[in-house]
């Protein structure tokens, strides 16, 4: 919500925008009363995921590899 909760296409990197946890949150409601929006939103989780497991596997090899290198 910080970052503006703009439905908008940002056109620079400090314009406002819509972050996917926001997506999943405001629409979640209206989920129930039109079924393709359970599919879109399901999506949009998924997408989330897996950004989240890139960023963790990619942190996971990047701080082992620091530890081989400083190991005694």
């Amino acid at each position: 919500m910080i970052c503006g909760n703009v439905v908008m296409i940002p056109q620079s990197l400090f314009d406002s925008c819509y972050p996917l946890p926001a997506l999943i949150a405001n629409n979640y409601g209206e989920m129930l009363s039109i079924p393709i929006y359970e599919s879109a939103l399901m999506f949009a989780a998924f997408i989330l995921f897996f950004v989240i497991l890139l960023f963790n596997t990619g942190s996971r090899v990047v701080l082992q590899h620091i530890e081989k290198q400083f190991k005694l």
